[in-house]
């Protein structure tokens, strides 16, 4: 049986073709993929950054937070509500931190920052500020 050239320049001509395509597709997954993995690491270090220059601006409600999170016994209070000062009573079936605008006198303005940046949430029932932290916010916080 005579070899016929004409068949073998037709396979490698679609042999060719497919493995091109094939490694077409493999670049442009990997590409994608490598592209995903630096845009999730530039935000994370945009995260880190952002929160090191809240911490700078609000060092002493950090703190406090920090002072809370670490004391709560249960590891599952999120909630806190903003009040003037300590005379004021707050009843609340949940669990709740308190921070006092006496003792933060910027507390609503920083805690309009921290919302924006998407730690916190605002939550209020009623007419006394509530928020809850993020979970993302409370690791963060619980680093320093």
């Amino acid at each position: 049986m005579p070899l016929d050239l004409s068949s073998l320049l037709d396979v490698s001509h679609l042999a060719t073709f497919i493995g091109g395509a094939a490694i077409g597709s493999a670049g442009q997954y990997l590409a994608e993929r490598f592209t995903d993995q630096r845009r999730a690491q530039e935000s994370a270090s945009r995260n880190k950054k952002q929160f090191a220059e809240l911490n700078e601006i609000m060092g002493a409600l950090f703190k406090e937070m920090v002072d809370d999170l670490k004391g709560d016994k249960s590891c599952v209070i999120r909630e806190f509500v903003i009040l003037h000062n300590e005379r004021i009573m707050f009843n609340s079936d949940t669990p709740r931190f308190a921070y006092y605008e006496t003792k933060h006198p910027n507390i609503r303005n920083q805690v309009a920052l921290l919302t924006e940046a998407g730690y916190l949430q605002g939550v209020t029932v009623g007419s006394a500020p509530i928020f809850r932290m993020q979970e993302p916010f409370v690791s963060m916080l619980r680093g320093l």
